[in-house]
């Protein structure tokens, strides 16, 4: 998350639920390595045991200045989007399993 400044000033596009345990979040983020910018990662999230969700609606209303906070403890992931602290933030999750894939900048 060092390369793409922990998505501080990202923002969220999408949020699809698959299932009751997974998701999949799509935000747009600069990326260090590309002088700054702008990509798309898209992260997927299965075994989820905890989430904080928002509609569709809230979603880009989530002030990314913060950017993303991820901790690994054991075999349990916790993500927060829009502060620096998973229960702090307005969107977050705990699973066990992370995917991620960057993607070329597109609306």
């Amino acid at each position: 998350m060092e390369r793409f400044d922990y998505a501080k000033g990202g923002e969220l596009v999408s949020l699809e639920i698959i299932s009751p345990t997974s998701f999949k979040i799509a935000l747009t983020v600069q990326d260090k390595n590309r002088a700054f910018d702008w990509v798309n990662l898209n992260f997927e999230c299965s075994e989820t045991t905890d989430a904080k969700l928002v509609s569709d609606a809230a979603l880009k209303a989530i002030d990314m200045q913060e950017g993303i906070n991820i901790t690994i403890e054991d075999d349990e992931i916790t993500i927060g989007f829009g502060s620096d602290e998973y229960l702090s933030s307005p969107l977050s999750f705990c699973t066990k399993t992370l995917k991620y894939e960057e993607s070329p900048f597109s609306l």
